[in-house]
């Protein structure tokens, strides 16, 4: 089995006439992971069944997608995805593995971070320029799809973790920590060609 594992979360989705709930991965993730040289493992909704894939799998990379409301931000409540994915930082954090948050996974490693959020207006089904470290030290194109009803609180970003980009109207848009490999950003790169592969480039550099 390769060694360049990740594991993804998934968003959560209740299926309207029917009983049921079902874990659902964009397909261009898988792609986008594949082409850039990794073998992608979607992490279940069950805080215990994700925290054994992880043991089993000792993935070398945790990506935290978007999708679904973050805790405090929405209607669109999911806990069982919120604890897998408290989980899953947890495991991170301890083995030193690699985390990239997107979006809502952003939103989610802010939080754990100690970091606030802030409703942001202008960043839904949109496409805007980035500024700052992180545009000049990757390959990515500097305009992004976002779509992201919050973002982070200026002041709340703590010691220890980097603002990396920002939005042209100044909203924080990347943050990474200082002490362990911990990325997030809040627009979408599994939706551009060149994105996604810029992003895992950059990450790999910041951390080797």
């Amino acid at each position: 089995m390769s060694e360049r594992i990740v594991l993804v979360t998934q968003r959560s989705d209740r299926v309207p006439g029917r009983p049921e709930v079902r874990d659902a991965l964009e397909a261009s993730w898988a792609a986008c992971l594949w082409e850039s040289g990794w073998v992608p493992f979607p992490a279940v909704n069950v805080p215990g069944a994700a925290a054994a894939q992880f043991e089993a799998l000792r993935p070398r990379l945790v990506i935290l997608t978007g999708g679904n409301d973050a805790p405090g931000t929405g209607e669109d409540r999911v806990p069982m995805r919120d604890e897998t994915e408290s989980v899953l930082m947890s495991l991170a954090a301890r083995t030193g593995t690699p985390l990239l948050g997107v979006c809502r996974g952003a939103q989610m490693l802010a939080l754990a971070a100690g970091m606030r959020l802030v409703r942001v207006e202008s960043h839904v089904r949109v496409r805007h320029g980035l500024v700052g470290p992180l545009v000049d030290g990757w390959r990515g194109p500097a305009e992004v799809a976002s779509f992201h009803h919050w973002g982070i609180e200026e002041g709340s970003v703590p010691r220890g973790w980097d603002v990396l980009a920002r939005s042209e109207d100044g909203g924080v848009e990347a943050f990474a920590s200082a002490d362990r490999p911990s990325l997030g950003i809040l627009w979408h790169p599994e939706r551009e060609p060149r994105h996604l592969p810029a992003v895992l480039e950059y990450l790999e550099a910041r951390y080797p």
